[in-house]
C-alpha cells in the first residue's frame, strides 16, 4: 500500500461565522491510500488548530511520522481489520484526531473499493435511505440570515449559530421564512444566565435542538441545563471520543458525532452505535471540509437521528465529486464503491496537487524564461531546461504544482536519487534520500504562501514514499528560505572549502541543502 497527501484551500459561498470564530478560508490535506491501482481517500481540516493539533506543519509532521507504520498495512492481509488498524495508528498519533481520521477514512474507502462495494456495506450497515441534511445559517446580520435561508427554501430542518440566546429576533425572522424546526448551536458561547430565561420562547419558536450551549469544561451547568430544558440539549465540542461518553450521557439528551473529530470513522461508528444503546440522540456532521471527507461520513448516516453534511452546499469550490445533495438537502451517494468520492485535481479548491511532468516543466518555464536563476523562490540544476530531466517520467517520481484558481503556478520535482558521492549524510540508508528539483513559484504568487506549501507537501510526499532525507541544490539568493524551513548546507566535496557553494553552469552558485523528513 502506498499513502500520498495533497493540500486545498476551500472557500465558503458565505463567510462563515459562529460564536467561536469567523472562517474566510479552510486550509485541508487529502490523503490518498492506493494498494493494486486502487485508491481510497480521507481529509484533514485545519481548523481550531490549537485545539485539535490540525495547524498545516503539524499535520504534515504527523504524516511523515507515521510513515513507516503506513508501509507495514496491507487492508486486506490478515491484520488488516478496521478496529486492529485504527489502534496501531492510534498509538501512534494520540494528539492528532484530525490526521488520525484521515488515514482511517481513507484506509475504510480503500478496502471497500477493493472489494467492489460502497462504503456503508463493507462496514456491516444496513443502506442509508431517505437522508436529509439539515441547512446550516451562520451567523450574520439579521437581513443576512434571512437571505441565506431564502436561498434554501424547503429544507427539513435549519441549523442556526447565535451568539446570544436571548437574541430571539433573529429567530422571529427566519420563522417569517419557514416553518421548519429549528437546530440552534451556540459554539461553547453561552451563558446559562442568558439560556434558561429564552428556553420557553426558543421552544415557542419551533427550536428542536439545542447544541453545544456552554463550554466543554463546564459540565455542571450542562447537567442543570438537562434537568429543565423543554428542548433536547446535545454535545459537540464536549463528545471528542468514545472517553466522553459517559459524562455526556449524563449531561446531554445526545451527541453530533463528527468522525474528523472523533478520529475516524472507526471510533465514529462505535461511538454512535453506544449512543443509541443508551438512548441518545444521534446527530452526524462534519468539519469545515470537502467531498473527500464527508462523503464517508454520510455512508453512517442510516444510524441517526439528524444529518448535517450541508458542508458540500456552503461551499463555493470543492476537491472532487462525492455525495450531492438536491435543492431541498436529500443527500444522494455516489453510485461508486467505497464513499464513491472521486477527486479532480483542475478543480479550483485545489492548492497543491500531483501533476504529470510537462506540467512541471511548463512551469518552470516560465519562471526562468522571464528571471534570473537566483531571482526565484527555488533552485535549479545543470540539466538543460528544454530537455528536462533525466529521471521526469520515472514511476518513483513525483511531480507536484501549486494551483491558482485551478491554474498552475508553482512546481517542484521528487526524484528517487541518493546524494552525490562526497556529501555523506549521517545515518542515510542507501535508496532512502529523495532529491528536490526544480523548485519554482511565478512572480504573481511570491509572499503567498504557495512556495512553502508546495515544500511541505514535497516533504510528506517524499516521507510517505519511504524517504528518510530530501537534498537538493539551491542558489545562494534562496539559502535563506530553505534554512526557514529545516534545511541544513552542507559543505561541497572535499577539498573544496566547506564554505563554498558548487557553481553549476549558466546557474551561478549553488549550495547543497537537506534536511530528515521526520
Amino acid at each position: 500500500m502506498r499513502v500520498t497527501a495533497q493540500e486545498a484551500s476551500l472557500t465558503q459561498r458565505h463567510l462563515w461565522r459562529s460564536a467561536r470564530e469567523a472562517i474566510p478560508v479552510t486550509r485541508t490535506v487529502i490523503v490518498e491510500a492506493e494498494q493494486d491501482g486502487v485508491s481510497g481517500y480521507g481529509e484533514a481540516s485545519c481548523f481550531m488548530t490549537d485545539h485539535y493539533n490540525s495547524g498545516l506543519e503539524r499535520m504534515h509532521a504527523d504524516l511523515r511520522r507515521t510513515a513507516p507504520l503506513l508501509a507495514t498495512l496491507d487492508v486486506c492481509g490478515p491484520d488488516g481489520d478496521a478496529d486492529t488498524v485504527w489502534r496501531r495508528l492510534a498509538a501512534e498519533l494520540p494528539d492528532s484526531p484530525f490526521v488520525l481520521a484521515a488515514l482511517d477514512s481513507a484506509l475504510h474507502d480503500l478496502r471497500a473499493r477493493l472489494l467492489g462495494v460502497p462504503l456503508w456495506k463493507s462496514l456491516g450497515l444496513d443502506p442509508p435511505r431517505k437522508m436529509r441534511s439539515s441547512y446550516s445559517i451562520g451567523l450574520d446580520t439579521l437581513e443576512a440570515m434571512a437571505g441565506k435561508l431564502r436561498e434554501r427554501p424547503g429544507w427539513c430542518a435549519y441549523k442556526v449559530k447565535l451568539a446570544d440566546p436571548g437574541d430571539l429576533g433573529i429567530l422571529r425572522e427566519l420563522r417569517r421564512q419557514t416553518d421548519a424546526p429549528f437546530l440552534i448551536d451556540g459554539n461553547c458561547g453561552w451563558d446559562p444566565d442568558r439560556l434558561v430565561p429564552a428556553l420557553p420562547h426558543l421552544h415557542d419558536l419551533g427550536v428542536r435542538l439545542i447544541e453545544q450551549p456552554y463550554p466543554r469544561a463546564a459540565w455542571d451547568d450542562a447537567r442543570r441545563l438537562k434537568e429543565i430544558s423543554p428542548i433536547p440539549v446535545i454535545a459537540d465540542e464536549s463528545i471528542t471520543s468514545p472517553a466522553d461518553l459517559h459524562a455526556c450521557t449524563g449531561a446531554f439528551h445526545g451527541i453530533n458525532v463528527k468522525p474528523m473529530k472523533a478520529g475516524g470513522l472507526t471510533p465514529a461508528l462505535a461511538l454512535l452505535r453506544a449512543a443509541r444503546e443508551r438512548g441518545l440522540v444521534t446527530m452526524l456532521g462534519c468539519m469545515p471540509e470537502s467531498a473527500a471527507g464527508v462523503s464517508a461520513t454520510a455512508h453512517l448516516g442510516g444510524l441517526v437521528d439528524h444529518l448535517d453534511v450541508d458542508v458540500v452546499d456552503l461551499l463555493a469550490v470543492d476537491t472532487g465529486d462525492g455525495l450531492s445533495l438536491d435543492a431541498t438537502g436529500h443527500v444522494a451517494l455516489p453510485d461508486r464503491p467505497g464513499s464513491g468520492y472521486v477527486p479532480d485535481a483542475t478543480a479550483h479548491g485545489w492548492s497543491v496537487h500531483h501533476v504529470p511532468g510537462e506540467r512541471a516543466r511548463l512551469v518552470r518555464g516560465q519562471v526562468w524564461g522571464c528571471a534570473p536563476a537566483t531571482s526565484g523562490s527555488g533552485h535549479l540544476q545543470d540539466e538543460p531546461l528544454q530537455d528536462g530531466h533525466p529521471q521526469d517520467e520515472h514511476p518513483a517520481t513525483r511531480h507536484l504544482a501549486a494551483l491558482l484558481k485551478g491554474r498552475e503556478v508553482g512546481a517542484v520535482s521528487l526524484y528517487a536519487e541518493d546524494p552525490p558521492a562526497g556529501h555523506d549524510l549521517p545515518d542515510l540508508r542507501p535508496g532512502r534520500a529523495r532529491r528536490l528539483y526544480g523548485m519554482a513559484t511565478l512572480d504573481e504568487v511570491r509572499g503567498t504562501g504557495a512556495g512553502s506549501a508546495l515544500l511541505r507537501t514535497a516533504l510528506t510526499v517524499a516521507a510517505l514514499d519511504g524517504a528518510e532525507t530530501v537534498w537538493g541544490h539551491v542558489p545562494e539568493a534562496a539559502l535563506g528560505y530553505y534554512r526557514k524551513h529545516g534545511f541544513d548546507v552542507l559543505g561541497q566535496p572535499q577539498p573544496r572549502p566547506q564554505s563554498q557553494p558548487l557553481d553549476l553552469p549558466g546557474a551561478g552558485p549553488h549550495h547543497f541543502v537537506h534536511r530528515s523528513t521526520r
